[in-house]
């Protein structure tokens, strides 16, 4: 099933193509990055001109729009939505840490993990934030 992923501050279209598309900042440089569309597929194409290491907190923003896409749930996770022909939609969550393989799909009837740090107790992602 395709999906297509927006952004969620002015809906517009993140993978025009096969991979999704996002602006990141890191260090003081930005790039493009392309993400697989993939649930669980970390593998990212980034430019030989913009090195990142395990660990390092990357900003994303939309391409289109350049709004800053971290979470307000959840400052060290980033947020897109995403839509299907069948009409579901909903938010997917990522880490905004290299290296970190931490995504969740959520949509009102549920959340799905990826990735192998996906583990963390106490996270709402329909809007409470983390639990006391």
């Amino acid at each position: 099933m395709k999906r297509n992923y927006h952004c969620p501050k002015c809906y517009g279209i993140l993978n025009p193509n096969v991979k999704v598309i996002l602006k990141t900042e890191c260090g003081g440089r930005t790039a493009l990055l392309l993400f697989s569309p993939q649930p669980g597929n970390y593998h990212v194409i980034a430019p030989e001109s913009f090195p990142l290491k395990k660990d390092d907190e990357v900003r994303f923003s939309c391409p289109l729009c350049s709004r800053d896409l971290t979470s307000k749930r959840d400052k060290s996770m980033a947020e897109i939505t995403f839509s299907t022909p069948g009409g579901q939609g909903g938010r997917v969550v990522f880490s905004r840490l290299y290296g970190h393989h931490e995504t969740y799909f959520v949509t009102k009837e549920e959340v799905r993990s990826f990735g192998r740090h996906a583990d963390r107790d106490g996270v709402n992602y329909w809007g409470a934030g983390p639990k006391d």
